[in-house]
């Protein structure tokens, strides 16, 4: 008898500081054959992953926040020193960052983040972005998703290399030249709740960004699946 090794858990970290991501979640978790672990660090205090939790996740997905990278919060201080290990390649883990979690790696990685403008206004809506040389989608790709973010990655950190631009946008998504670790500021699981809690119209979330947004997250998945 042939014995399938299946996955171990994917742990999804949603730092969300008003309304859990249900439906973000589940976007990443579709189709994955292992376990999974939900940590929601800011609404539910002491939430963590914490420094000496685990380890052992087949992978990690870091979802958005209204926090900024910058703020000075208990959830924030321990969900960072969870992930140094990780980002340093002391635990290596497959590792996805999205919106807040591509500007906290980047940040941990000693990247500057910043206001994406003047005026700290936001850009939110459907944008197109292109995908080019990542190690998970081989090629040059021009995907339709939806952005909500006021702030950017201005620089990029040591050991990284940029895959993702978009106008406006220089650093659209980073993928960590040794390790397995790639970010987008962009939302790859956003689709009608957060358009809608976001102010979009039903539209913007159409077949085309469904079925771009799924390429992502199924690219992720198949990393850590092994």
């Amino acid at each position: 008898m042939i014995e399938v090794k299946r996955p171990g858990s994917l742990w999804v970290i949603d730092p969300s500081i008003h309304h859990a991501e249900d439906q973000g979640v589940a976007q990443v978790l579709r189709g994955f054959e292992g376990g999974s672990r939900v940590f929601r660090p800011s609404l539910a205090p002491k939430d963590g992953p914490r420094v000496g939790d685990g380890y052992d996740a087949a992978g990690i997905v870091l979802l958005g926040s209204g926090a900024s990278v910058h703020e000075d919060l208990p959830w924030l201080r321990e969900l960072s020193g969870w992930l140094r290990p990780v980002l340093n390649g002391t635990r290596e883990l497959p590792v996805l960052g999205i919106c807040f979690g591509h500007q906290l790696i980047a940040h941990l990685g000693g990247a500057e983040v910043g206001d994406l403008r003047e005026d700290g206004s936001k850009d939110l809506g459907a944008r197109e972005t292109r995908v080019d040389g990542w190690t998970l989608l081989p090629g040059c790709h021009d995907l339709k998703v939806i952005v909500s973010h006021r702030e950017e990655v201005k620089t990029v950190p040591d050991d990284y290399r940029v895959v993702a631009r978009r106008p406006g946008v220089r650093i659209d998504g980073l993928e960590h030249r040794r390790l397995p670790i790639t970010t987008f500021q962009f939302h790859p699981e956003a689709r009608d709740e957060f358009a809608s809690r976001q102010g979009l119209t039903a539209s913007a979330v159409d077949a085309r960004l469904i079925r771009d947004s799924d390429r992502v997250l199924d690219a992720f998945r198949s990393r850590a699946t092994g």
